[in-house]
């Protein structure tokens, strides 16, 4: 039976619903009940798929919803459409990706339970005396999840050192990119990938003190802390249009899916590290769609390819190298200008049976190294 909470709990961790909820519907044979709640008709099943009307494409060959996967594509010549059955609800109602959830919930007649949502506590006049309460235990299995109050401290206002990086002032106003003058931080709200507009897990802040190294200072650290394990940055903002495009392009840090963001390419993700946790493993497959790994210069081929072993056979998956020396040993592809970007992803690596071969040739050698 299929468990509506957002996050479900089993011995192996986390399980992402919205994969939850594409099997269940899958299982229980519910495609037909949900097109036919939001207008679809002329529906004709097929052995692998089905082929219907909506109500911005009339033909009733033109739609399909493939079986297995839940993936929609409009062939309709004056309509161009790719995406899942939540991006189809999202089309049709003109609803965002968190309503759609939602409305799917309602259509199935199954309750959705929400993640309890904490309010941002109010000042404690009190709060150096109660410090020497213990602290509880965070539990690894539970998320919290965030209202809009956790912004109220900070000014919402584009970043001018970003701004000249090439982060668009309309980018980082909808990604809500901010500055908190208590302490002297560019803020990054991270929005939970599955949650409404105003869902958030926490808080990111860029130190704006030039002195950082000198000084000790952490350039990055959490002003609200929260698992960045458990979360892909820029999915919320961009499901839709990685839907569309058939590919995610999953990159490290905030500012290079903030940079792709800019040129109008809203198909980045970025892992807030250089590893891909499990939960977010489960996340990326959970799109069915392409993976597109790009790591910054730094990181070496044979860890790249590890990364892709987590989707090997289950994804398409590829990976952006650069044996051209067209990137400095920090950077990320989105750092550079369209034609450099284009020119690597146009040749970026499908990761096949032979780049198979290759990684697990690198890691026995290694492991006969060590002996």
């Amino acid at each position: 039976m299929y468990c509506s909470c957002r996050l479900l709990k089993d011995r192996r961790g986390i399980i992402i619903d919205v994969c939850e909820l594409k099997q269940y519907i899958i299982k229980n044979k519910l495609i037909t009940k949900i097109l036919e709640s939001i207008n679809c008709y002329k529906i004709k099943e097929s052995t692998n798929e089905f082929r219907f009307s909506t109500p911005f494409c009339e033909n009733s060959t033109a739609t399909r919803i493939k079986k297995d996967t839940l993936s929609v594509k409009c062939y309709y010549s004056n309509v161009e459409f790719k995406g899942d059955i939540f991006t189809l609800v999202m089309e049709i109602e003109n609803i965002n990706f968190f309503n759609s959830i939602k409305r799917v919930h309602e259509i199935l007649n199954i309750s959705f339970n929400n993640v309890k949502k904490r309010e941002t506590p109010k000042v404690d006049l009190l709060r150096v005396f109660k410090k020497v309460k213990k602290r509880s235990i965070c539990n690894l299995y539970d998320i919290e999840i965030y209202n809009e109050d956790i912004c109220s401290e900070y000014i919402k206002i584009p970043y001018i050192d970003w701004v000249r990086e090439g982060i668009l002032p309309s980018t980082q106003n909808e990604f809500g990119i901010g500055y908190s003058i208590k302490t002297n931080r560019v803020v990054i709200p991270h929005k939970y990938w599955c949650g409404n507009e105003n869902d958030y897990l926490g808080l990111m802040g860029r130190t704006l003190n030039t002195n950082f190294n000198i000084l000790e200072i952490p350039k990055y650290f959490p002003l609200k802390s929260f698992l960045k394990s458990m979360n892909l940055y820029g999915l919320n903002e961009n499901y839709k249009s990685i839907q569309d495009a058939g590919y995610v392009n999953v990159f490290e840090s905030e500012k290079s899916t903030l940079k792709r963001h800019s040129k109008l390419d809203k198909t980045g993700v970025s892992l807030c590290c250089h590893e891909i946790s499990e939960e977010q493993a489960k996340i990326l497959i959970s799109l069915n769609v392409d993976i597109i790994i790009q790591m910054d210069k730094d990181i070496e081929l044979n860890f790249v390819r590890g990364l892709c072993e987590k989707f090997y056979r289950i994804r398409n998956v590829y990976y952006v190298y650069d044996d051209f020396g067209l990137l400095d040993s920090k950077e990320s592809p989105a750092d550079k200008h369209n034609k450099i970007y284009n020119f690597l992803w146009n040749r970026k690596v499908k990761y096949d049976e032979k780049e198979h071969k290759e990684y697990l040739k690198w890691k026995e050698e290694k492991f006969e190294q060590k002996k």
